[in-house]
C-alpha cells in the first residue's frame, strides 16, 4: 500500500510539473517568425513548434529554403518580407552575423512598433539593430549554447542547450519567459561581455575541432590502419570530455603532466615539430597551472623548465 503512494505521489508530481509547464507556454503569447532558414532557423523552429510555442513561418531571400522550412516545421513560408512581419510580434533573424544588418536596413523599411526583432549572434550584441527604438522596436540577441551542425535533426538535442538573452526592452521578461517555458535554462548577459562569452563558447567548440584535427592527423601517423586510428581516438576523446564535465576540469586530469614525468614530456617534444610543438608546448603551459592548482605540494620546476627551453 506505501508503495503505491509513493508511485501515486511521483505520478501527481510529474503531472503538475507537466502542467506548469503548459500554463506558462500559454503565458507566452508570442507570434514568432524567421528571417533565415538556414540551420539556426530550422533549428530552433522546430524546436519550439515542438514545445507549443507559435511560430508562424520564415521568409528566406531564397523562396524553396523558406519552403523547406516551412514544410520541416508545419508552419508557412512568406514571399514577401512585409507579409512575415504584418503577422508576428517577434523576429528572430537567422543569418549570418555579416548579414545581421543588411537585414535590419530592410525591416525598419515596414512598421516594427512594438515588435521584438532578435538576432542569435554569439558575439553581436542588440545595438547592430541601430535605431530601433526610433522605429518603436525592441532589440534582443538570443543565443543558444549549442554547436548546430545539422538543420534536421540538431533540435532533438535542444532540450539540454541554455540560452542567453541580452538588450533592452520591456519585452526581455517575456523573451526569459518563452524560454523557461520550454525548459530550458537562460540567464541575462551585458552587451559589453559578448565578446569575451563568444570567444569561451570558441574555445569550448569550434576550437576543440581544432584540436581533435591536430591529434587525430598524429594518430594517423603512428602506423594503425585507419578505422582503428579513428575509433581509438574517438573513445579516448569522448570518456575524457565525459569525465570533464562530471568531474570538472581539476578533477579530470591526468597523464604525464599532472605526474611530474618531465622525462615523457621532454620526447613528446621531440616527437613534434613546427605548429603541433608550438600547440603542445603552449596547452601543456596552461595544463601546468591546472596541475598546480590540483596538486599545490608537487613540485613542477622540471617540467616548466622543459616547456620554457
Amino acid at each position: 500500500m506505501k508503495g503505491f503512494i509513493r508511485l501515486l505521489e511521483r505520478s501527481n508530481r510529474r503531472y503538475l510539473t507537466v502542467w506548469q509547464q503548459v500554463q506558462r507556454v500559454a503565458e507566452v503569447a508570442l507570434k514568432i517568425g524567421f528571417i533565415g532558414a538556414g540551420k539556426v532557423g530550422f533549428t530552433l523552429g522546430k524546436y519550439l513548434t515542438l514545445r507549443g510555442i507559435e511560430v508562424v513561418g520564415y521568409y528566406s531571400r531564397q523562396i524553396d529554403d523558406a519552403k523547406d522550412a516551412a514544410m520541416f516545421t508545419d508552419t508557412q513560408y512568406f514571399s514577401e518580407l512585409p507579409a512575415l512581419l504584418l503577422n508576428c510580434d517577434t523576429i528572430f533573424v537567422t543569418v549570418p552575423d555579416a548579414a545581421i544588418t543588411d537585414v535590419w536596413n530592410k525591416i525598419k523599411q515596414y512598421p516594427v512598433n512594438n515588435k521584438n526583432i532578435c538576432h542569435c549572434s554569439g558575439g553581436l550584441a542588440s545595438d547592430i539593430f541601430t535605431d530601433i527604438q526610433r522605429h518603436g522596436g525592441y532589440g534582443y540577441s538570443v543565443h543558444p549554447i549549442y554547436a548546430i551542425h545539422d538543420k534536421y535533426n540538431s533540435f532533438k538535442s535542444f532540450s539540454e542547450v541554455y540560452f542567453t538573452v541580452e538588450g533592452h526592452g520591456p519585452e526581455i521578461n517575456p523573451l526569459i519567459t518563452l524560454i523557461e517555458s520550454i525548459g530550458n535554462p537562460v540567464s541575462v548577459i551585458s552587451a559589453q561581455d559578448k565578446a569575451l562569452y563568444h570567444a569561451a563558447s570558441a574555445m569550448m567548440s569550434n576550437l576543440v575541432v581544432a584540436l581533435a584535427a591536430v591529434g587525430s592527423d598524429l594518430f594517423s601517423k603512428c602506423g594503425f590502419d585507419r578505422d582503428f586510428s579513428q575509433k581509438a581516438w574517438n573513445a579516448l576523446f569522448i570518456g575524457n570530455a565525459e569525465n570533464i564535465c562530471a568531474s570538472g576540469v581539476t578533477n579530470a586530469l591526468t597523464g604525464p603532466l599532472e605526474r611530474g614525468d618531465a622525462e615523457t614530456i621532454r620526447k613528446h617534444i621531440n616527437a613534434l615539430s613546427g605548429t603541433q610543438r608550438q600547440i603542445y608546448m603552449m596547452l601543456s603551459q596552461v595544463l601546468l597551472n591546472v596541475a598546480k592548482q590540483k596538486h599545490p605540494d608537487r613540485d613542477y620546476s622540471f617540467i616548466e623548465a622543459e616547456l620554457t627551453s
